[in-house]
């Protein structure tokens, strides 16, 4: 029995009780995501550590995550969700708290958990948009709506660091991501969704290259990678631009702006109907938000700043959600959670490189050397997009086609 239309589709989100229980348990073990990058770099300075002590550690969390994470979601089309789940619910934490009872000087031993930790990343973030992919004429709404927790997740688990530090230590915020991280990957791979999700059987052996044989994927990979490089210089520069016209306590609040703007930019999107395809709204979507870029470049103060970051968080959103979409439709069939978490992979890579970039035009040029960069890097990536809509369309139509039945 198909469910009642709403004019809302962020209500039918609400309303189905199969996502209901996934939802909440993924929020739960999604929130030390960026809770933990800070949390390492105070905790390894508050023992003693050097900054460049912590950042080797922070390098090989973000390193373990990112070289090993797509293998793990791999792992989850192979076999299903709840055993993945279950066996990083219970590694990553107990690799966490190895960390946190190690010995200052064994630096060694903290790198081998700091690998450790971030290549058992519990995949929630990939197999929640993978029952997204499957829920039918919801999965739009899912979507956005995974856009939108990724805005709140960056204001929330700064806030949650804060809260914990009022009663506790930064060794206890680690604790707590921790335990975060546990219950959500065992709660969401106890959920009926998750263990009824069907796994593909793929006959003979299985392509080495997985998902990254989808030439229209390695095409977005690449056009995300592009956008990443770009949003990445923001992440130096932004605060240089903070602490020049104001305090290095206003960066958090600055900061802030561009995830209310993200949220409000995915409710919105999420709740409408567009009628153009969705390659051609994501072409158009990253045009508009490279143009908008150059707002940055205008500002003068902290609060122009502020307005110019809303906006782009308004623009963002939708952007990130159309192109969650286009990853599910250019995934090969039984690779789903892998590619999304291949763009995952790629968003980390493409920040970092513009992160070194935006330092390095900082450096040389002041703030507004990669501002402007961002700008172009931006519309790099729209141009890109709008030379690859028709493949991502017929990848699309293939997506939406039967299978053939084997005769026989």
């Amino acid at each position: 029995m198909s469910p009642t239309p709403e004019k809302n589709p962020f209500v039918a989100v609400a309303r189905d009780k199969a996502m209901r229980a996934p939802l909440l348990w993924s929020v739960l073990g999604r929130l030390p995501l960026y809770l933990m990058t800070v949390s390492i770099v105070v905790f390894s300075t508050s023992r003693g550590l050097s900054y460049f002590q912590a950042g080797l550690l922070l390098s090989a969390y973000s390193v373990g995550a990112a070289l090993l994470a797509p293998f793990v979601a791999r792992l989850v089309d192979r076999y299903g969700q709840p055993p993945v789940l279950l066996i990083t619910g219970v590694v990553n934490p107990l690799a966490l708290l190895g960390f946190v009872l190690a010995d200052p000087k064994a630096l060694a031993l903290q790198l081998a958990c700091m690998v450790v930790v971030g290549a058992a990343i519990p995949p929630i973030s990939g197999c929640i948009r993978s029952l997204w992919n499957a829920s039918g004429s919801i999965e739009r709404a899912g979507l956005s709506l995974e856009a939108v927790l990724g805005e709140a997740f960056t204001i929330g688990g700064p806030l949650l660091f804060s809260l914990v530090l009022i009663w506790g230590s930064a060794g206890s915020a680690l604790v707590v991501c921790a335990l975060l991280t546990g219950a959500g990957a065992l709660g969401f791979a106890l959920t009926r969704a998750s263990r009824g999700r069907k796994v593909t059987t793929i006959t003979g052996k299985r392509d080495p290259l997985g998902a990254l044989r989808s030439k229209p994927l390695v095409r977005l990979l690449v056009l995300l990678l592009a956008a990443g490089v770009s949003t990445g210089a923001y992440s130096v520069s932004m605060p240089a631009f903070i602490e020049a016209h104001g305090s290095a306590d206003h960066v958090g609040l600055v900061f802030g702006m561009w995830g209310v703007g993200g949220i409000l930019g995915g409710l919105w999107y999420g709740s409408r109907t567009f009628r153009r395809p969705t390659e051609t709204v994501f072409a158009w979507a990253l045009l508009v938000l490279g143009v908008a870029s150059a707002l940055v470049l205008v500002a003068w103060d902290n609060w122009s700043m502020s307005v110019a970051l809303v906006v782009l968080g308004v623009i963002e959103a939708p952007v990130t959600a159309l192109a969650y979409e286009l990853i599910s439709r250019t995934a090969r069939e039984g690779y789903i959670t892998e590619a999304h978490t291949w763009a995952i992979t790629i968003n980390v890579a493409g920040s970092a490189i513009g992160s070194q970039l935006g330092g390095l035009a900082l450096g040389a040029y002041g703030t507004w050397a990669p501002f402007l960069g961002v700008v172009a890097g931006m519309l790099v990536a729209a141009a890109l997009a709008f030379g690859a809509r028709r493949l991502f369309a017929e990848a699309a139509e293939a997506d939406a086609a039967p299978l053939a039945v084997p005769a026989g």
